[in-house]
């Protein structure tokens, strides 16, 4: 028997280390190295998971991982990173080679529809791989924002961290975009890549916007000039509209406020195999009214009308022509409001019109080669004619410009180069019955120039973007703008952007101050005024974290901008009436930081942007605070959405003292917001109250100063319109 019993335990034991060993061998070694299937750099931070188990690993400095673990039988291994498409591969275990080290290669994620794309550096990249900071407001924010202010895009403008949207005309409701605090002036506005809205032409543009052909909006901040030439200081913001899609689309908006605006606005799009086409028409007006009750106009008056049909032609895959012609015309009256509704008289007389008459057009031509090398031929016209006549003042002029450019993008194992040449004219003509020949306006500016950039993938992590222009002007010479941006990936979470640019800007009598004096009594540009330059600096960092339902974003941005021989009106000449520019002996200094915070939870977002920006005139040693910016501003948004149901959100905007003249200081004010939407199969309905509670610079001063018949006005610094409720109706059919 105690044989017997030690056989029985001799088997047992045997039967045990049969188990744990058949164990041990189930246990198997994956081994990969994660690479760019262009660069063939490997992908430092790599997630690499397999389906239905819970076991996975992050690929190393090298860019490969070991993941050990794995029971016998098939298995899918999920390859994932920020920026490239997601992999999944199948592998059979055990492996006919458990040591093999399996090299896997990732394509970037701009083969996808859903990819945003950057089209303002040319290289037509996914914004993930874009070394200079591009701030995206995409279809979805567009969507927003259209039924809210279908007639125009400043307030989608407005709501863009780092951008001010100021009002410069009291009775013309003027306004003009202000990147990190600069004037107007300074900022570069494109349609498609296109310089559409500059000097003379840029006067009413943002007004003259309408919001519901676009795709996206990108915003560069900071000196750009080395993109597309002179006028860029500030930044650029470049509108990108639609292209027509293999499904016929077609939408109508209608909006009423309760103040007498109504806007209604059209747009069709469709493509087949050779040919597509957009055709966008709308039609705004507004009566003139005057909230305050002092007699004068706080929203003027207006009529305007736009036309803009584009026609794509497809030669085939590679290969497209595109055609587009903008028309738009605008009929905008402001004053005293008893004249304008009943005609004037001797006690009330003054008016000021405003007529102007924009026609563009576009033609762009594209061709695709291997490894997606990209020829791109563009020209634009535009011819722009505004006329200023009211009781005091009277001022005409035409403004021709033009645009063409001949690209060529490079695409080779690691780097995209675009280069090419461009040819930029602007010709300035007064109208000779309302200005005296001696004091004529008149100018011809041509600009030829030549640009570079490259874009080098050194890593996986690391990009950078290197490039130059050399531009030629007539009048005032040679410059040369070197710029470099950096982007390094710190993980799938973490990112960072540095860059350095330049740009220049040559001297016009078209600024926010002539827009203040409604284009009266100014001198023409001195032959002996130097081309304002300038360099900046800029540095931003980004956080991305997603769990589940849940998605933090925190991006933080610092800036300096320092601009060489500003113009600045000779204080001598205003106090005669006369506006006459100069170069200051100094510079103007630009400074601050943006920060952007979102924060989701399944349908419901907050989005918390905060800017403080610093803009001094150097060379004003007694008031150095440039008037009329802010140093602080606050935009919180808070939306709840329920996909394709409804949506709503409420706003509320701080925005801090501004200086005003001398050491005088505006008041700080909040403005707050509430919209509603309720989305049907086919068509939309919206509601929209902007400033909730009323808030007007007119509650706490007069705006219009006596005498009436020929006012002068006090700068603005805040809204003058008031509460303003409206309801918008937006039929889609597709």
């Amino acid at each position: 028997s105690i044989l017997l019993s030690f056989n029985k335990m001799k088997k047992t034991i045997f039967l045990w280390i049969l188990i744990l060993f058949q164990n041990i061998s189930a246990q198997n070694i994956f081994k990969a190295v994660v690479k760019d299937e262009q660069t063939h750099e490997p992908l430092v931070g790599t997630n690499v998971y397999f389906d239905s188990l819970e076991i996975g690993g992050i690929t190393n400095s090298n860019g490969r991982v070991e993941i050990t673990n794995i029971p016998d039988g098939l298995c899918t291994i999920n390859f994932s990173y920020i920026g490239y498409k997601k992999l999944k591969h199948q592998f059979n275990f055990p492996l006919s080679n458990p040591n093999k080290i399996h090299t896997i290669y990732l394509e970037t994620e701009a083969i996808e529809s859903q990819a945003i794309y950057v089209t303002s550096t040319r290289t037509n990249s996914v914004i993930q791989n874009v070394p200079v900071r591009v701030e995206v407001l995409g279809q979805e924010e567009v969507n927003e924002e259209i039924a809210i202010k279908p007639g125009n895009i400043s307030k989608l403008l407005g709501e863009t961290s780092g951008i001010q949207i100021q009002q410069t005309s009291a009775i013309t409701g003027n306004v003009t975009p202000r990147i990190q605090g600069l004037p107007g002036k300074y900022t570069q506005v494109l349609k498609d890549g296109f310089p559409m809205y500059s000097g003379f032409s840029s006067g009413l543009s943002l007004l003259q916007i309408q919001p519901l052909d676009l795709l996206q909006v990108e915003v560069i901040k900071g000196s750009a000039s080395a993109l597309y030439g002179g006028g860029a200081i500030a930044g650029i913001i470049n509108l990108v509209t639609r292209e027509p899609s293999e499904k016929p689309e077609w939408s109508v908006l209608v909006n009423q406020t309760h103040k007498g605006g109504r806007d209604i606005s059209s747009f069709y799009s469709y493509r087949n195999k050779r040919i597509g086409v957009n055709f966008l028409a709308s039609q705004s007006n507004q009566n003139a009214f005057d909230v305050n009750k002092d007699g004068f106009t706080d929203i003027p008056e207006f009529h305007q009308s736009t036309l803009n049909p584009k026609l794509f032609y497809y030669f085939n895959d590679s290969t497209t022509l595109i055609l587009g012609i903008s028309s738009s015309y605008e009929n905008r009256t402001g004053g005293d409001i008893y004249a304008i509704e009943n005609g004037p008289d001797s006690t009330h007389s003054y008016i000021e019109k405003n007529k102007s008459t924009r026609l563009t057009t576009q033609l762009k031509f594209e061709k695709k080669f291997t490894n997606n090398n990209l020829l791109t031929l563009k020209n634009s016209i535009n011819d722009f004619d505004r006329r200023i006549s009211g009781t005091i003042n009277n001022f005409g002029g035409k403004q021709l410009s033009t645009y063409s450019e001949l690209s060529y993008l490079l695409r080779t194992h690691n780097h995209d180069v675009v280069s090419g040449f461009n040819f930029v004219t602007d010709a300035f003509n007064e109208n000779e019955k309302l200005a005296p020949a001696s004091n004529s306006l008149d100018y011809k500016h041509y600009t030829i120039g030549f640009f570079i950039q490259d874009d080098w993938h050194i890593s996986g992590k690391f990009i950078l973007q290197t490039g130059f222009r050399i531009d030629n002007n007539n009048k005032y010479g040679t410059y040369f703008l070197p710029r470099f941006s950096t982007l390094y990936k710190f993980s799938d979470e973490l990112n960072a952007r540095l860059g350095y640019s330049s740009g220049y800007k040559t001297p016009t009598v078209f600024t926010n101050d002539a827009d203040e004096v409604t284009l009266q009594h100014i001198k023409p540009v001195s032959s002996a005024l130097k081309s304002e330059t300038s360099q900046g600096v800029n540095l931003d960092m980004s956080y991305r974290f997603n769990m589940h339902d849940f998605i933090f974003t925190l991006n933080e941005a610092f800036f300096y901008t320092k601009i060489h021989n500003p113009l600045k009106p000779e204080h001598d000449s205003l106090a005669l009436g006369i506006l006459t520019y100069k170069n200051a002996g100094s510079a103007l200094e630009s400074k601050g930081f943006d920060t952007n915070i979102e924060i989701a939870l399944d349908e419901l977002a907050l989005f918390a942007d905060y800017s403080y920006t610093d803009v001094k005139k150097i060379y004003d040693k007694i008031n150095p605070h440039l008037e009329l910016t802010p140093k602080h501003k606050l935009n919180l948004t808070l939306t709840y959405e329920e996909e394709e149901n409804w949506r709503t959100g409420i706003e509320a905007f701080y925005t801090g003292k501004q200086y005003l003249s001398g050491t005088m200081q505006s008041r700080d004010y909040w403005v707050f917001g509430f919209m509603v939407e309720k989305l049907f199969k086919n068509f939309s309905i919206t509601g929209n109250v902007e400033n909730i509670f009323d808030f007007r610079q007119t509650k706490y001063e007069q705006i219009v100063n006596q005498p009436y018949s020929n006012p002068t006005f006090k700068p603005i610094y805040a809204p003058l319109d008031g509460v303003v409720a409206n309801m918008a109706v937006e039929l889609k059919l597709k």
